[in-house]
């Protein structure tokens, strides 16, 4: 039997007491700090679903595998199996981008956000993951499963700079094999705008059906205070919410139809979902929106943001479209910076020139730009083109104004009953008519919708 002598604190002196107090009080105070796991913990399934009881665990130092057609284990088949890590690592402050290379699926959780999601089978690729991480420990859970062929499952990460969050660019698609969102989605990506116009075709070859599909689009934008209108063109359903609110539900087949609503914006990040769903024939999708009233200075956003030309000339106009004066012209390689503003389709954006502002085409295949330039504001201050006199819309609740002189043209915004167009020109048949909008747009409408005659017009084409 162990006994314990009793301890007269007045036979060990001051300085003994101190150190029998001291000894006291940390075995009453510890503290179970939690730390970085050095190692990850890894599961191992002989299905490709993870499902029951694994037949391997172990730890691992890094997810850096290519096992080729051979098996991660004795116990793991060569094929159709599955894996899940996970570990707590400690990471500083900043913004992180997250790696997955993989043959077939890989996910990626952090801190219980999905970051990365391609659940599908498919020959080898990397997909990557933005994330803001505070300073301290954070929990990684990756999953990963093989169906067949070479297995490949890697992750890597690094600091992309910067203390502070980056923002979002882009809308996260999540794509699904269905037309009712059931399941996982079978594609996650970013898009840069919902404008798209598939025909008959699929939106991912061998991964997504031509028909039968449902996509969900979501994404924060930066609004000033007004009133905007919201148009969406889709074949088959769309419903749309902006700020929360349902603005837009017609979850019905269509052949291509042009939906538009207002709403009221109190100025700030506004959040967006547009879903979809594509039952048979051609798919289209496509959303618009332009400021009706409100700040007619919206404040640019802030930073040096810039783009380069990649086509072999690019002219310089006074204003947001063909109709405009030619003032320069730039060449390939060229670098511009951004004044801050886009036209309303996103199509054009105004660049700093010469002391002053000018307009440039921002589409892909002449401006590369470190920016999305649908996430600036809309300019919304005078910009004019010489018209020849003006006419309103009549006998249509909306009118559709597209890019050119036929029903064939996508549609670039829609306009409502009672809109004053300026006149510009016709085509040869006088059936439509080029028209500008009052924040700039200009594009073609069907002439039998307007309340004066065209024909006086120049023939435009």
């Amino acid at each position: 039997m162990i006994r314990h002598k009793h301890i007269n604190p007045y036979r060990l002196g001051f300085l003994g007491v101190v150190v029998l107090v001291g000894l006291i009080t940390a075995v009453t105070h510890v503290r179970h700090i939690a730390a970085a796991d050095s190692t990850w913990t890894a599961k191992y399934w002989d299905n490709p679903t993870l499902s029951g009881t694994p037949v391997l665990q172990r730890q691992e130092n890094d997810i850096d595998h290519d096992w080729g057609d051979a098996a991660p284990h004795t116990l793991v088949p060569d094929d159709n199996f599955s894996a899940r890590w996970t570990r707590s690592i400690n990471f500083a402050a900043g913004n992180y981008r997250f790696t997955a290379t993989m043959d077939d699926g890989m996910r990626v959780w952090v801190d219980s956000v999905l970051i990365i999601d391609s659940w599908w089978d498919s020959q080898v690729h990397s997909q990557s993951g933005d994330v803001y991480l505070t300073a301290g420990d954070h929990t990684v859970k990756v999953e990963y499963y093989e169906v067949g062929g070479g297995a490949i499952a890697k992750l890597t990460w690094a600091a992309i700079g910067g203390t502070t969050p980056t923002p979002t660019t882009g809308w996260q698609g999540q794509y699904y094999n269905n037309k009712t969102f059931s399941g996982t989605p079978v594609v996650v990506r970013t898009d840069q705008s919902i404008d798209f116009d598939w025909g008959s075709s699929s939106p991912v070859a061998s991964t997504i059906p031509t028909d039968g599909f449902s996509v969900r689009w979501t994404r924060s934008l930066t609004f000033n205070q007004g009133r905007y209108q919201f148009i969406v063109n889709a074949d088959d359903g769309v419903r749309l919410w902006v700020n929360g609110r349902l603005l837009i539900d017609q979850w019905h087949d269509a052949t291509g139809n042009a939906y538009s609503a207002d709403i009221d914006l109190p100025g700030g990040s506004v959040p967006i979902q547009l879903e979809y769903y594509e039952n048979q024939g051609t798919a289209m999708a496509h959303l618009t929106w332009q400021q009706l009233s409100g700040s007619t200075t919206p404040t640019p956003v802030p930073g040096s943001n810039s783009g380069t030309i990649v086509s072999a000339q690019l002219n310089v106009r006074s204003g947001p479209g063909v109709d405009y004066t030619i003032i320069s012209q730039l060449t390939q390689g060229q670098v511009v910076t951004f004044a801050g503003y886009r036209s309303a389709d996103a199509n054009w954006v105004m660049i700093n020139w010469n002391g002053s502002t000018a307009w440039i085409s921002a589409k892909p295949a002449y401006l590369q730009s470190n920016i999305t330039i649908s996430s600036l504001p809309v300019w919304s201050g005078s910009t004019t083109v010489t018209g020849s006199g003006t006419a309103t819309v009549v006998n249509a609740s909306y009118l559709n104004v597209r890019q050119g002189p036929a029903a064939t043209y996508e549609v670039v915004t829609v306009i409502s009953s009672g809109t004053t167009v300026t006149l510009l020109g016709r085509n040869s048949a006088s059936t439509w008519a080029k028209i500008q909008l009052g924040n700039g747009v200009i594009g073609w409408v069907n002439a039998s919708y307007l309340s004066s005659a065209i024909g006086s017009l120049p023939v435009l084409q």
